[in-house]
């Protein structure tokens, strides 16, 4: 369902009402084994949350100037709010249980330099939704890493508001390339990928320790994250070009479904993929 921006700003200021319940009467609640497991990731994942988001919010305000959009600013504004509150509740959490914090970090630098390498508004967002459906593998996969109430509890909050920044990023994307040939559209769409998938290997690799604790396989988390790419990729597409056609000088394998992908269909394509003649009435 496509909102407008608007709707998005009336949302976030909805959602920034709601406390976030975290049960901190409980304190501590982390292990020896379970803090050295997961606070590499942990600390990784805090410092990634936490940003003033300065370009991003000049990137926001060149938008609205230059196509009337007047509410993206403050809508822009508010999920950098939602942030930085996912990096409070994470660090709160981190000094209960005698995990420090950190004021660098490799993966969280080249997400912070790419964002900004081209000073426009589509590759500052495209990083970051980037980075956010990982995090909707990440989240409930830290969550199970551990027996903390309180991680888990921070866990289903943040998991459930970065579900609805990545639906607002895929959506503001679509604006952005509507308009845009079914050429150009193929090549975003192309470099997205070259974008993300070297991203996620780097972050899999990074966190696989807290990752198979909470019950992923490096392969899993892989495949799950891809799985979401695949579907929010679809969503940054505009509606005119939702359907395209590769250039003709690129080869594309053609893909054959399984037996049991065929037994779904309607029953009007053969596995051959001729279409299915009835068979004559007998006569009697």
């Amino acid at each position: 369902m496509n909102r407008t921006t608007q709707n998005w700003v009336d949302h976030f200021r909805w959602n920034g009402t709601v406390a976030m319940r975290v049960p901190w009467h409980i304190g501590p609640d982390l292990s020896d084994e379970e803090r050295a497991a997961i606070a590499h990731s942990i600390q990784m994942f805090q410092l990634g949350e936490n940003s003033e988001g300065r370009h991003l919010m000049r990137y926001a305000k060149e938008w609205a100037d230059r196509t009337g959009d007047s509410a993206y600013p403050e809508a822009i504004r508010m999920l950098i709010v939602e942030e930085q509150r996912h990096a409070g509740v994470l660090g709160r959490f981190m000094e209960l249980n005698g995990i420090a914090r950190i004021k660098r970090g490799c993966t969280d630098g080249v997400f912070r330099r790419a964002r900004n390498m081209f000073g426009s508004l589509e590759v500052s967002i495209s990083v970051l939704v980037s980075a956010e459906i990982i995090a909707k593998i990440y989240y409930p996969a830290l969550s199970q890493a551990t027996a903390s109430i309180v991680l888990r509890a921070i866990c289903e909050k943040i998991h459930r508001e970065e579900i609805a920044h990545v639906e607002f990023q895929t959506e503001q994307l679509a604006r952005i390339r509507a308009g845009r040939p079914a050429l150009g559209i193929w090549a975003t769409r192309f470099l997205h990928r070259l974008l993300f998938y070297p991203t996620l290997m780097i972050v899999g690799l990074s966190h696989r320790m807290a990752l198979r604790r909470g019950g992923l396989s490096l392969w899993q988390f892989f495949s799950q994250c891809r799985r979401e790419f695949v579907r929010d990729l679809a969503a940054m597409t505009p509606k005119e070009s939702s359907r395209i056609t590769r250039p003709n000088f690129v080869k594309r394998s053609s893909k054959r479904l399984s037996g049991l992908q065929w037994a779904t269909q309607s029953g009007r394509t053969k596995m051959s993929g001729e279409p299915a003649r009835r068979r004559p009435a007998k006569r009697s």
